[in-house]
């Protein structure tokens, strides 16, 4: 029976414009032109995985990227454009905060410490979770299995009591290797189709809350 979601947060809960973040800091650079300012400028290649996995911290990429973009802003003002370009996919927020009230949610997430948990403070309705498994706390990034063995043992979770939910193809491959169910999220109506079609079989509690209303 499952007892636990498993929610991936970018790209499900909150949504993100990494061209407006990129747009907006090249504002700010004394070296490159509107055109000439490119996205390796602001998500060095090889290094914002780095930040994901807690391997370099958020003050150390800043001043790499500093070097990189010739953008002469604060740390302060970059942490500020890093997190600006979100919005919550209200569908889900609501559907996840519904389901709080029958389920256990976590939410398994590859993301850096400017990111999470700073963003709740701009989007209170994510805050139906009861635990955080982010990959800057683990050193591991999504979909390393141990990403998903390690948040489990941490809250200790049975996989077949748990359900994930993300937007990545290769993350759900990997935690079904683990004996997990898990769900590709697509659009909220099909999320929750597929939550409910997982949930209600299984003998949980039936959904009231319809993700696309």
């Amino acid at each position: 029976m499952i007892r636990n979601l498993l929610f991936d947060i970018g790209r499900v809960l909150l949504s993100f414009d990494l061209e407006a973040t990129v747009e907006e800091l090249g504002c700010y650079s004394e070296r490159y032109g509107p055109r000439d300012f490119k996205f390796e400028h602001v998500f060095l290649p090889g290094e914002w995985e780095k930040m994901e996995t807690g391997e370099m911290a958020p003050e150390e990429y800043f001043e790499l990227f500093r070097e990189v973009s010739g953008c002469r802003i604060s740390y302060r003002h970059f942490c500020l454009i890093w997190r600006k370009h979100f919005y919550e996919i209200e569908p889900m927020t609501a559907l996840g905060g519904s389901l709080a009230r029958d389920y256990r949610i976590y939410f398994f997430s590859n993301t850096d410490p400017i990111h999470v948990p700073p963003l709740f403070d701009y989007y209170p309705a994510c805050l139906f979770f009861d635990g955080l498994v982010l990959s800057w706390e683990l050193g591991l990034r999504k979909p390393d299995p141990r990403f998903f063995e390690q948040g489990l043992a941490r809250f200790g979770l049975g996989r077949e009591e748990c359900l994930f939910i993300d937007d990545k193809p290769e993350n759900v491959e990997s935690a079904r290797t683990l004996g997990i169910r898990s769900i590709h999220y697509l659009d909220p109506v099909q999320a929750e189709r597929d939550i409910r079609r997982e949930l209600e079989p299984a003998g949980g509690p039936r959904l009231t809350t319809p993700a696309g209303r």
